[in-house]
């Protein structure tokens, strides 16, 4: 009995494990996919962590790239601020598949936190629907 309980938790912790948000780029080229965006890296993330008061709210420098059937079509970098903001969600909806919801923003995440170091494979592009 003791097997089977055992068997089946490493069962949904292996399932939850696979499971991605739809709303999320990673840094990972799914090849099933004919056209997908990916992000190369983080090059610079300078913005407040959460708990601390700054001055300036920051921002993230981020790399991403197309790949039209795995092939690269296109890398560019933006950095992601207030004042950046619209012309990022431009270039995300003219190469992001069409959906009935319209692209709200783009962000990343985690969002850095006080004394916390964010490991760079963990961050991913949220977007917001």
């Amino acid at each position: 009995m003791k097997t089977l309980f055992y068997a089946l938790i490493a069962g949904i912790v292996l399932s939850c494990a696979g499971t991605k948000n739809p709303n999320e780029i990673d840094q990972k080229l799914d090849g099933k996919s004919g056209k997908q965006v990916v992000l190369v890296k983080v090059l610079n993330d300078s913005r407040c962590p959460e708990g601390v008061q700054c001055v300036w709210a920051g921002e993230v420098t981020i790399e991403v790239a197309v790949y039209d059937n795995k092939t690269l079509s296109e890398q560019t970098q933006f950095t992601l601020n207030p004042q950046s903001a619209e012309s990022v969600k431009a270039w995300f909806e003219m190469h992001l598949p069409t959906t009935d919801e319209k692209l709200k923003g783009v962000s990343v995440a985690p969002y850095p936190k006080e004394g916390v170091t964010i490991n760079p494979d963990d961050y991913t592009i949220v977007l917001k629907y």
